[in-house]
């Protein structure tokens, strides 16, 4: 299988909202096949989540999983899951600041406030309902995938431009630290 082209940063598809997906095109082949080569492509680039904007679908389509990666090498694995139509219902007061990072915008590190906890309502491939409420890195993957849905990027979100730093110094100064 071959690795999707990703949009970059500055490409106005990651600033436009995307449209909402009917469910039974989840059903079709050429959904199905979206979806695997989403996760294909995710898993390929060491990313633990991808909307389609990013690859230069307007959809309301995301993918996640978490899985030891080159910068977060103790993680667990969850997932692959995947969120169509997701809206988040409920942001916890609580907020935590953490790096992020984005395939979309490779090389770059950024300190990104976000809710602790968050309850989201999506449905998945097979066009099943879900709520959940959900915290921790799972609530801030959740949250930087539907900001893609949104047209918003995570560099939208960083208050203290100074933690923006490349993926070099991040793996030096933050990685080989912890």
């Amino acid at each position: 299988m071959k690795i999707l082209n990703r949009t970059q940063f500055g490409n106005p598809i990651l600033r436009t909202k995307a449209k909402i997906i009917p469910l039974k095109f989840l059903k079709t082949s050429k959904g199905k096949t979206l979806i695997k080569r989403m996760i294909y492509t995710m898993r390929r680039t060491n990313g633990v989540g991808l909307a389609a904007p990013q690859i230069g679908k307007a959809l309301q389509l995301a993918v996640m999983e978490t899985r030891p990666t080159p910068t977060r090498p103790k993680l667990n694995h969850k997932g692959p899951i995947v969120i169509v139509n997701p809206k988040i219902t409920k942001y916890s007061g609580k907020k935590t600041n953490d790096w992020e990072g984005c395939l979309s915008l490779n090389g770059v590190r950024g300190k990104v406030p976000r809710p602790k906890e968050i309850t989201v309502r999506y449905y998945n491939e097979k066009g099943e309902r879900f709520i959940e409420k959900i915290s921790g890195l799972w609530a801030r993957i959740f949250q930087h995938e539907i900001d893609h849905l949104s047209g918003i990027t995570y560099i939208d979100r960083i208050e203290d431009t100074k933690t923006i730093m490349s993926l070099s110094e991040f793996k030096k100064r933050v990685v080989n630290k912890k």
